[in-house]
């Protein structure tokens, strides 16, 4: 479904750019933590039988990732 759809393509896209960002710059537990949240993200994400459901997960894990790294996770 995210490769039909040019937005939800690019908030893959944002998504991914954001994650690899944060792993270069987090510590060892914030490391940990993006992995660990990253695999129930994509797990959920794989659930989801709308567009409508994959464009909330990308905005929830790009909010999730940003509390990781501001250290509210």
């Amino acid at each position: 479904m995210v490769c039909g759809s040019s937005g939800l393509a690019a908030s893959d896209r944002a998504m991914s750019s954001a994650y690899f960002s944060a792993l270069a710059s987090a510590d060892d537990r914030q490391k940990a933590a993006l992995r660990r949240t990253r695999n129930r993200f994509l797990a959920y994400r794989e659930r989801c039988g709308s567009e409508a459901c994959i464009a909330d997960a990308y905005q929830g894990r790009m909010l999730e990732i940003r509390d990781i790294m501001a250290g509210r996770f």
